[in-house]
């Protein structure tokens, strides 16, 4: 996926009000997906204006840093993690993040967007990193 194809995906995947039932839906839509598609389990985390609305690892994940790390990629930079993975090469910032264990330059968190601010992440980690970010597009092309 190039640039312009996730910023438009960034711009279109906005929410006029988010709410936490909203993020539980999104979640269960894609562990259902996950499901149907008999993909091996992935780990869910939701945060929203700094409070974790949801947290859920299915059967076989274990805690890892990669939610975290998805996360605090996604709210520092205000974008999809995926979109540093693809802006690496010419951002500097993006560059040192990808030495940096804090973050993750790959994709698998997204922006949850309230009229164009940023307010929290939908972050899933599991699968390869653009399958993590399909995974969230398709459930939030659904709820926004």
């Amino acid at each position: 996926m190039n640039k312009e194809a996730v910023l438009n995906l960034e711009r279109e995947l906005q929410f006029s009000k988010f709410t936490h039932e909203i993020g539980l839906k999104i979640a269960l839509d894609i562990i259902e997906n996950v499901q149907e598609h008999k993909r091996k389990g992935v780990s869910i985390r939701i945060v929203y204006e700094g409070l974790l609305i949801f947290q859920y690892l299915m059967d076989g994940r274990k805690e890892s840093p990669w939610l975290k790390r998805k996360e605090k990629t996604v709210l520092d930079s205000g974008h999809s993690s995926l979109l540093t993975f693809v802006m690496s090469d010419e951002n500097p910032e993006y560059q040192k993040w990808m030495k940096d264990e804090t973050y993750a330059v790959c994709g698998g968190g997204f922006p949850i967007t309230e009229k164009n601010e940023v307010k929290g992440a939908i972050c899933v980690s599991g699968l390869h990193h653009e399958e993590d970010h399909r995974l969230i597009v398709d459930a939030l092309k659904k709820f926004t």
